[in-house]
């Protein structure tokens, strides 16, 4: 069932103890089911942390820009705003759950609904095309619509909302039930009652959602003249507030005091049939808009709370990563490790620290010291002095990001087991794992960018290698790959699993690992690609290698 209060909660509490492989049980409520999976939350960070050029990031900044999918390039003439479409997005995925039949909540059923009335307009298949370059096996298009509106809000001057991973993709349409403009204030109470949002809730949810943005007339004629079109407003957008690209109290303080753009085009619009923001902030009399203008910091911590709210209202069989949060967790992260072993015996381990300069840390340092922990769990004397990468720092929306690069080498028979750094321990495993010296891919993939170009398809040739540790070797390992594939009704693309191949033993072993490989052919587009995984397991056992990249193995 659908969980959102907390009554429900305690007749759930059978099905929180149910567990799904890489995705898990969320309830809608402020109690949480800890299910960390480091694979999931790995790639989150990499997404929400890092300010690489073609990232998420790349969409939203500055804040005003418009992203259009078609061409892969920013279009500033429409009068459109992404961060806008993400929340929008976000919201009317979510606001057809209904708590009484279990149904809906955020799931990425939006991609099949976009030709419903109450779905008008590009924002929809806008935001999931250009977050369909970065799905994979561990992180859903649900995932990015919820990293979509904690990266929109935080970025753009707003308060950082709790994210974690773990939703399961819906595979169909939802129920209906969005408000629309046209609808009453009775139906539309109904409608955020259904997904467990009181009246209080659904007026500080549409009033943080109206931050950003504006009504267009392209989409909504019945609310916006067509003298609002101009050449460099080519939609014809009316906005919410003078700070349209800015996360402030600035809509609900002009709507209470009467300033400004007076609460945008869904509160001052003579047609009083789709003035539905002036109706449901006057639904209590105007008590909580008046409280959500008292103070920025009010505003701002209600807005965040509410997100986290309806980013959190998921289908039952979801249970949740622990938040991707580094100033409660670390701050310094390992990441891009790739392991590899040659024939004489030797294993060199390359990668990344991550240092993310959150509010209050210190400064980076200019060097970090890395040692090895080898598999009896001892630090041996192989330890690196590691400066910062300039070719790749940036700023992600906690602050400025710093990367230390390293390589270690030790002999296979010391192994590893983990690696240590300022004070911290991070474990790892090498009973298997894939060999990225000894693997290839033809032709080389162009880089990756968000952008249509990457939709060619090609034939590629992937030689996977990967070595086991193990003094009974099988004939043979079994790889399972999960690629990322279009599916009808919905730009949002799912996750085949349908491919395998057989990685034979190739002979001989190194320090302890046998060698297995494999040579296949997979035609792919490149977006695809980026997107593939592999897992790989000895027949009949659970994978021992998980979400290797074959494409991309130093990510």
């Amino acid at each position: 069932m659908l969980l959102s209060a907390m009554t429900k909660l305690a007749a759930m509490q059978g099905l929180l103890s149910v567990c799904i492989p890489f995705m898990a049980i969320r309830s809608v409520t402020a109690q949480y089911v800890a299910n960390t999976d480091a694979l999931i939350i790995k790639e989150i960070e990499h997404l929400y942390f890092d300010a690489a050029p073609a990232g998420i990031l790349s969409a939203i900044t500055p804040c005003s820009n418009y992203y259009q999918p078609s061409t892969g390039a920013s279009n500033n003439s429409l009068g459109m705003s992404t961060v806008a479409e993400w929340i929008r997005t976000a919201f009317h995925d979510f606001v057809t759950a209904n708590i009484y039949s279990d149904t809906g909540g955020l799931d990425a059923s939006i991609g099949f609904e976009t030709t419903r009335a109450e779905n008008v307009g590009p924002a929809f298949n806008d935001s999931l095309t250009f977050f369909s370059y970065f799905i994979n096996h561990m992180v859903s298009m649900s995932d990015l619509i919820a990293l979509g509106t904690v990266m929109a809000v935080g970025a753009c001057g707003g308060p950082h909302i709790e994210m974690r991973g773990g939703r399961i993709d819906a595979t169909e349409a939802g129920p209906t039930g969005v408000p629309e403009p046209e609808t009453d204030i009775s139906d539309t109470l109904t409608d955020f009652g259904n997904a467990g949002f009181n009246g209080d809730d659904g007026i500080t949810l549409t009033a943080c959602g109206h931050t950003m943005g504006g009504v267009h007339h392209s989409t909504f004629p019945q609310a916006v003249p067509a003298s609002a079109v101009s050449s460099t407003n080519l939609d014809g957008r009316i906005v919410f507030d003078e700070t349209v690209a800015v996360f402030d109290i600035g809509t609900v303080t002009d709507y209470v005091e009467g300033t400004g753009d007076k609460g945008g085009p869904l509160v001052t619009t003579s047609n009083k049939t789709v003035n539905s923001d002036y109706r449901l902030y006057n639904s209590d009399s105007n008590a909580t808009i008046t409280r959500l203008a008292s103070s920025a910091s009010y505003f701002a911590g209600q807005c965040s709370a509410i997100f986290q709210r309806m980013i959190e209202t998921v289908p039952p069989n979801v249970v949740f990563t622990t938040a991707v949060d580094p100033t409660t967790t670390t701050n310094l992260r390992p990441y891009g490790i790739a392991l590899n072993i040659n024939w004489a015996g030797n294993m060199t381990l390359t990668g990344n620290f991550r240092y993310i300069q959150i509010s209050g840390a210190s400064a980076a340092p200019s060097t970090l010291a890395i040692t090895l922990i080898n598999r009896a769990g001892k630090t041996t004397t192989t330890t690196v002095s590691s400066a910062i990468s300039s070719s790749d720092t940036g700023t992600g929306i906690w602050g400025p990001t710093h990367s230390y690069a390293f390589t270690l080498s030790f002999p296979a028979s010391v192994g590893l087991s983990g690696l240590a750094a300022a004070g911290q321990n991070w474990t790892f495993q090498d009973t298997m794992f894939a060999v990225p010296a000894l693997s290839s891919i033809s032709p080389t993939l162009p880089t990756f960018a968000a952008n249509p170009s990457l939709n060619t398809l090609s034939t590629y040739t992937v030689n996977t290698t990967v070595a086991y540790l193990t003094s009974s070797p099988p004939s043979s390992l079994t790889a399972t790959y999960a690629i990322p594939m279009a599916q009808a009704g919905t730009v949002s693309p799912y996750m085949d699993t349908s491919t395998t191949a057989t990685l034979a033993l190739i002979g001989k072993t190194t320090g302890g690992f046998a060698l297995y490989s494999a040579v296949t052919k997979h035609s792919l587009s490149a977006k695809q690609a980026y997107g593939t995984s592999v897992d790989v397991a000895v027949a009949g056992q659970a994978a021992a290698l998980q979400f290797y990249k074959p494409f991309n193995p130093n990510q």
